[in-house]
């Protein structure tokens, strides 16, 4: 997965949104992984759409595989919270992950707009490790 795409402009990212996670409580920051791991996968499992992209389908489902296994066994630790309302977070993520689509749908799902989807996904992953390791070791305090 990956290209050399030099020119290409970034896409917005929800920076301000994950430095809210990151500082509340670890059920909110679970339910958001939740979230936004299921919203990845909504995202990037488009196979149909990934005609111009050439990208190994095999290694695309193994990473599919893996955001689906991390979501349901973080689903199983989300069931143990008591049901709260749905916090401000959760319509800011969906609402960012539905403009993400639409950009795609805007670019014809051209190989240069999945090179800035796949960089957005990737700013994704690594914010969201750096809350589920805040959120494992504050827990173990």
């Amino acid at each position: 997965m990956g290209g050399n795409y030099p020119d290409i402009k970034g896409l917005p990212f929800p920076g301000q949104l994950y430095n809210r996670i990151d500082n509340a409580k670890v059920e909110d920051q679970v339910k958001f992984l939740v979230l936004t791991l299921e919203q990845i996968i909504h995202l990037m499992d488009a196979r149909e759409d990934m005609n111009a992209v050439q990208w190994n389908l095999k290694t695309v489902d193994h990473f599919l595989a893996d955001l689906y296994r991390q979501a349901s066994e973080l689903k199983e630790c989300v069931a143990q919270y008591h049901p709260s309302h749905k916090e401000s977070y959760e319509r800011k993520i969906v609402r960012h992950f539905r403009n993400l689509k639409k950009f795609l749908k805007k670019k014809e799902y051209s190989a240069q707009a999945w090179e800035q989807i796949r960089r957005v996904v990737k700013q994704h992953l690594q914010r969201m490790d750096i809350i589920a390791s805040n959120a494992t070791s504050f827990k173990k305090v």
